[in-house]
């Protein structure tokens, strides 16, 4: 069974999911490899376990954390050029490998170029639908812009022979035209929670006390996460913990100049949901694999969804009504501020049992294998169209 996976590459999550499957795939005797780009081919070379290929860059543009839809829109004004020779590095790429099913996070494109090719195709997604206009009511090209894609994403997602959304139901909103080939799968995770050495094994396996309060922060792989680092450096002084494990992404240099004792930094780790287990509070950005990280394990944090960014927004707005997470806004702060913030959360009783519940809850998924039993159904039927042999 060959099978490619090609996510999106901007931030970490979307890799992050793949690779998890990609592992259970390869444990069952699956070839598996990767297409991908951004931080996201950068995360998948450090990492050393996949055949990776490079793919077109695709970007999104802002500053001091907050996401520029204007400015992305302005310029996104090559955008056909760059979904053709999109379809053209990937069909060359697909040629190559010869898959008999293709895996696509997010990264509308390739439905299109798996098509044209006959190859079954699943999209992984947690988002059908925008709603950034709402950040612009008064403009009628971002409306326009809006509706646009809105009819692009339903179109070349119903090419796919069927789009799986990692998250427990009803989460988000359906097109009806897409409602016969979704599904509901429950969280992409590198590990279930049960499957994770408890607190005190891990924090000694780490080298930390038991006994000690500990912070994690982790800001994925684009540089949006840059204001949130500067953030928790400045405040950490007045932050009521004994250490906070700075965890940033490959693209995301890390050159602010802080040597206390209670902060420990990071590059990119693949052990994430271990460091999240042994935490009493997380803080990050709203990426949606993150925020199921944490529903799952049952871990309070305070969310700093990117400003601008309809589905962190989202995202955000989920684990604030589950009543596990405090929203926070860097433009409304400061570090005194935020440190208030943070110092409440790690006191707020409701807050964990809140997290326990819901992680009771999101127990009863098991997205991974579920989604492992798709594809490889799915890729079992490529093989026998096509008469070949495992």
């Amino acid at each position: 069974m060959k099978v490619l996976m090609m996510p999106c590459g901007i931030g970490m999550g979307h890799i992050s999911r793949c690779i998890a499957i990609a592992n259970k795939l390869s444990e069952k005797g699956a070839d598996v490899a990767f297409a991908s780009y951004g931080s996201g081919y950068d995360m998948l070379i450090e990492a050393r376990a996949y055949k990776t290929v490079k793919l077109p860059d695709i970007k999104f543009y802002g500053n001091g954390g907050e996401l520029d839809i204007k400015h992305t829109a302005k310029k996104s004004l090559d955008a056909p050029f760059i979904l053709l020779r999109s379809i053209y590095h990937e069909s060359k790429i697909i040629k190559n490998f010869k898959p008999d099913v293709i895996v696509a996070d997010s990264h509308y494109s390739v439905p299109i170029t798996s098509k044209v090719l006959g190859i079954p195709c699943i999209l992984i997604t947690n988002e059908l639908t925008l709603d950034f206009s709402k950040l612009y009511p008064d403009e009628k090209p971002i409306e326009y812009l809006e509706n646009g894609l809105k009819r692009f994403i339903t179109d070349v997602s119903g090419l796919c022979n069927a789009i799986l959304i990692p998250d427990i139901e009803n989460s988000i909103e359906i097109p009806p035209k897409l409602q016969k080939i979704s599904r509901f799968t429950g969280p992409i995770l590198k590990n279930m929670p049960d499957e994770i050495a408890n607190k005190e094994e891990i924090r000694k396996k780490f080298g930390l006390n038991i006994i000690d309060k500990i912070i994690l922060i982790t800001v994925g792989g684009s540089e949006f996460g840059k204001k949130l680092l500067k953030f928790i450096c400045d405040a950490s002084e007045d932050i009521e913990c004994d250490k906070i494990v700075i965890v940033s992404g490959p693209q995301i240099e890390f050159d602010f100049n802080y040597n206390s004792d209670k902060i420990i930094k990071m590059k990119f780790i693949d052990n994430m949901m271990e460091w999240m287990s042994i935490s009493d509070l997380v803080i990050s950005l709203a990426g949606h694999t993150t925020t199921m990280e944490l529903a799952s394990l049952g871990i309070p944090s305070i969310l700093v969804p990117i400003d601008n960014h309809p589905e962190q927004t989202k995202n955000a707005a989920n684990m604030e009504n589950y009543e596990i997470s405090i929203i926070n806004n860097l433009k409304y702060l400061n570090p005194k501020d935020f440190a208030a913030n943070i110092n409440s959360a790690l006191a707020d009783e409701n807050l964990k049992k809140n997290a326990e519940l819901v992680k009771k809850k999101f127990s009863m998924y098991n997205g991974t294998e579920k989604v492992i039993e798709i594809i490889s159904n799915y890729a079992l039927s490529s093989v026998y169209a096509n008469k070949t042999l495992f």
